[in-house]
């Protein structure tokens, strides 16, 4: 069947590209005014001969762009001509005309409030206002577009490329303008820009071309799909890694799979498009075939998949395959990747094709061809190495190759961590790769470690809590107020005074009852702004009323949205390193000696790191990087080195000229000096051969839309995370409660074996307790959520299993009322050793060591972390170290000495006891305090919040002492 397909490759490539286009109209700037709410003059989008330039159109006609076959032609300037044009009689225009709509249904659901031409919004899913749409700047990109589609378009029909770079240049243009564009411009619905909506509509129709190709069957009219599902465990084989080298080589593994997969079954065998993807898997659109048909294309796919995966990560990526029933809508996406969440967590699973069939029946086929030839094959290069259970082991790496005894890791894994080195050298200036250069003046560094859970998101369970209209627009509408709609309602007696949901669920109610009367498509058309139930799927929702309701009512989990879902989050962390790189750059310094004035016992290597001693430098240990003959680099963090008053990089640079190289020593021999001990071995360092190099002091490890884990300054990471939890309530403060965000703040040595510092951080709020919701108060300032129509809508119960939220399960926000919302937590640590990490271990959402349940509330909710912020603040502005000290002592001192004390009396008790301290402590500062202050320094007292700030300030980031 791949064979098949391949043959008719150039026919779906160029019906592809064809329906890429076929909106290309709408990127022009009178298309935004005739759909904003002041209206303009007439434009129709698909005549594109009144606006385009001539030469441009003119190639578009050319022969080379038809497509299809004897029975079914066309070619690329009909489909964006005549895909609106009812009366046009095409196969395969009315193919095209068909994926629009039903992707654009998908896309916006029922929406109807317009925005005004002087602020056309592109936003997120998540409502935040991403992109102010210029017209001026939006016809300056039509018209460059346009010339860039003309030398594109010249140089295929010349031969000068083939039709895969064709396919190529056309993507990469039209991705660069259409995403600053709209396919749709009214509110809620302008969260998918023209590139989401023309690359869906391309994928359903590469689809339905490749259908046509392998089926007998011409009836297209009932236009189906399938979602065939490449799956893995991404995260799990990333987090493998040990070192970071291991981490980004195992990151661009993944990423290579995916390029290759799409490369395969986008343009080799085009069966459809990927239209959603992660760092787990990979999903393309799929022709809906007749099962045995559409399975044994799937087995085909999978069995080439799995050969490419198997080569790319050495084995060590085993996937599982998916493929969905045939569905009139690619709503169905959010059910598949719900599905692969719960297989990726069977360990080990052999190579698997899961296929859910018509009547929701699954059915497995595992791949064993050729997953066990390749077992086979690793067994006779094992039983070929007569040492290999002698003198070999399992690589501690990879888990699965066998290593030498000696060794600290296979050859495979050995060689992942090469090339990172020379890498920096080449592109070190802003850049750093040494966790020493990031070490604050303490000598720590902290690793953060920051994690979105988009479950819920991806299944489409909260896309559905976003409304697409309102109950007031709609019965002020003009469908509703139709007088055909409102003889129906009065013979049926289905209106009644009042409420507008009312009225709705009673119309639901009446249909859910009699779905097969022929009053019922009259008023399901109802509920529309415009368009007809041609363009929408009705056949599994029409039976509940309250699905119903949640169709018409609610956003819909489209493919285009639950991307844009993913990126938005990855485009989050994007912008945090953007901010991070705007901060303070540290210095390096860069030198040369000449080893000939030299006594060596030794000659040193290449790219190895050295320690230098100087006798009054404070440290007096340095360490630096030699790259060869005698270039040296600072690898540490200088600002902590002093002599006399002379501080940080000049300090280094005065010691270097002053004593130059009296001590020489391998970083991992510290104690053997390498240079012959007499006054001719020293030499200064000229100070024409100083040079300064500027670096941010940070070393990103993870970046993916569900994991950010990054290397910073001790000293800086409260600050750092402020940044970015404020970023966070900016970007998505109209998801707030939906969206939840887990932080971990992990501080050691910069000495610390880095493999235990990222292990450590693979245990921080991992468990799936800290996924699930939580009954409680919104937290957050609601005042501007409260008034918008379509975000302000939250549940009020948690789902079981495969439950999603009806309208009666959602309700407008308000404080004083408890909602499931997801609040996000936060935790920290000082690892001072190996055992250390075993301490981030949680049952019931707390730590489970006694101290921490004596001292502690660890963890915390996220957003109380800016509340240990601000009571920090209160306590360094009022108290001196010492007062502070004084206060934990004592604090902790009491709350150990009672602790088994069992009296009724005992938290009152405690309380005057606390509140004597802190009066204590403050002295007359504590009256001049305000009330509320005072009450929240002691209530943080008593809940152990004040214990765990002062931990976190005093002792794990060391913020510097206070002197008051």
């Amino acid at each position: 069947m791949l064979k098949k397909i391949k043959e008719e490759q150039p026919q779906i490539l160029t019906g592809e590209i064809g329906a890429l286009l076929h909106d290309i109209g709408k990127c022009h700037p009178d298309f935004i005014w005739k759909n904003s709410r002041e209206g303009g003059k007439d434009f129709q989008h698909g005549k594109i001969d009144k606006f385009l330039k001539f030469e441009l159109v003119d190639l578009l006609r050319h022969r080379k762009f038809s497509f299809g076959s004897k029975e079914k032609l066309s070619d690329i300037y009909s489909v964006i001509t005549e895909h609106h044009n009812d009366s046009y009689s095409n196969d395969l225009i009315n193919l095209v005309r068909n994926c629009d709509q039903l992707d654009s249904a998908d896309d916006k659901g029922v929406v109807r409030k317009e925005q005004s031409i002087n602020s056309i919004i592109i936003s997120t899913p998540f409502g935040y206002p991403k992109e102010i749409v210029d017209l001026n700047g939006l016809k300056s990109r039509l018209s460059e577009l346009e010339e860039r589609l003309i030398g594109i378009l010249k140089d295929y029909i010349a031969s000068r490329i083939s039709l895969r770079e064709f396919r190529k240049l056309i993507m990469d243009n039209l991705k660069v303008t259409f995403s600053h564009a709209l396919g749709e411009t009214r509110i809620p619905a302008n969260d998918v820009t023209l590139w989401d909506h023309s690359y869906s509509t391309a994928s359903l129709f590469k689809s339905v071309l490749c259908y046509i190709v392998l089926s007998e069957d011409s009836d297209l009219k009932g236009l189906k799909w399938r979602i065939f599902g490449v799956c893995w465990d991404g995260l799990g084989f990333i987090e493998k890694g040990r070192k970071i080298a291991d981490i980004l080589t195992r990151r661009q593994i993944i990423k290579d799979i995916k390029e290759k997969l799409k490369e395969m079954f986008e343009v080799e065998y085009p069966v459809g498009n990927a239209v959603y993807e992660d760092i787990n898997g990979i999903y393309f659109t799929f022709p809906a075939l007749e099962e045995s048909k559409a399975v044994r294309l799937a087995r085909e796919c999978a069995s080439v998949g799995l050969k490419e995966i198997f080569q790319i990560s050495d084995q060590e990526i085993w996937p599982f395959f998916t493929l969905s029933r045939a569905s009139r809508s690619l709503t169905i996406l959010g059910r598949e990747l719900k599905f692969a969440s719960e297989k990726r967590n069977i360990p080990k699973m052999s190579p698997t094709l899961f296929v859910k069939g018509e009547e929701s029946r699954e059915s497995k086929q595992e791949l064993i061809d050729y997953s066990l030839e390749i077992l086979l094959k690793q067994e006779e290069i094992c039983k070929e190495n007569e040492n290999c259970k002698k003198y070999c082991d399992i690589c501690p790496i990879c888990k699965i190759r066998s290593k030498d005894h000696k060794k600290e890791m296979c050859i495979k894994c050995n060689e992942r961590r090469k090339g990172r080195l020379n890498s920096w050298l080449e592109n070190r200036i802003d850049r750093t790769i040494w966790t020493d250069e990031v070490a604050d003046i303490n000598n720590r560094v902290a690793l953060l470690t920051l994690s979105f859970n988009l479950d819920k998101w991806l299944d489409g369970k909260l896309v559905e809590t976003i409304y697409s209209q309102t109950f007031e627009d709609w019965r002020n509408g003009k469908k509703y107020q139709k007088k055909k709609i409102i003889n129906i309602l009065n013979s049926y007696n289905i209106e009644q005074p009042g409420d507008s949901y009312i009225n709705a669920l009673k119309i639901a109610e009446w249909i859910s009852k009699n779905p097969f009367r022929t009053e019922v498509k009259p008023l399901l058309e109802c509920f529309l702004e415009d368009g007809s139930l041609n363009n929408i799927h009705t056949i599994d929702v029409i039976h509940n009323p309250q699905t119903i309701l949640t169709y018409f009512f609610t956003q819909n989990p489209s493919p285009a949205r639950l991307s844009r879902i993913w990126q938005e989050t990855g485009e989050f962390w994007a912008e945090v390193l953007k901010r991070l790189t705007s901060g303070t750059r540290w210095k390096r310094l860069r030198f040369e000696i000449d080893f000939s004035q030299l006594k060596l016992k030794k000659d040193i290597e290449k790219n190895t790191p050295y320690i230098l001693k100087f006798n009054d430098l404070e440290p007096d240990t340095l360490l630096v990087l030699h790259t060869e003959k005698g270039k040296f680099f600072t690898i540490e963090s200088l600002e902590k080195f002093s002599t006399g008053e002379v501080k940080g990089l000049a300090a280094v640079q005065k010691m270097l000229k002053e004593e130059g190289f009296c001590w020489l020593a391998r970083e991992d021999n510290p104690a053997e000096n390498l240079l012959v001990e007499n006054k001719a071995s020293k030499q200064s360092v000229e100070e024409n051969n100083f040079v300064a190099e500027d670096y941010y002091p940070f070393i990103e490890i993870v970046r993916t839309p569900l994991l950010f884990q990054i290397i910073v300054p001790a000293l800086d990471a409260v600050k750092i995370l402020e940044m970015i939890t404020t970023m966070f309530n900016e970007r998505f403060g109209k998801v707030i409660g939906k969206l939840p965000l887990n932080a971990g703040l992990l501080v050691a040595n910069r000495k610390f074996p880095l493999y235990l510092l990222l292990e450590a951080g693979k245990r921080v709020l991992r468990s799936k307790e800290f996924q699930e919701p939580v009954l409680l108060d919104p937290w957050w300032d609601i005042s501007n959520v409260k008034k918008d129509k379509f975000y302000s809508f939250y549940p009020l119960k948690k789902l079981n299993g495969d439950e999603h939220y009806t309208l009666d399960d959602i309700v407008p926000l308000s404080k004083g009322k408890a909602y499931a919302l997801y609040p996000g937590y936060f935790d920290f640590e000082l690892l001072g050793g190996n055992e250390d990490r075993y301490k981030l271990a949680y049952k019931d959402k707390r730590r489970v060591q006694e101290d921490y349940k004596l001292f502690s509330r660890r963890p915390y909710y996220l957003y109380q972390f800016k509340q240990m912020v601000d009571l920090w603040e209160i306590l360094r502005n009022n108290l001196s170290t010492t007062q502070i000290n004084f206060i934990e002592r004592a604090i902790t001192e009491k709350i150990k000495e009672w602790k088994g004390v069992e009296d009724f009396c005992k938290k009152d008790v405690f309380r005057g006891y606390v509140t004597a301290t802190l009066q204590d402590a403050f002295g007359d500062r504590w009256f001049k305090l305000r009330e509320e202050t005072r009450c929240f320094i002691l209530n943080s007292a008593m809940n152990n919040l004040l214990l765990d700030t002062i931990m976190l300030f005093r002792h794990v980031i060391k913020d510097r002492e206070v002197d008051v």
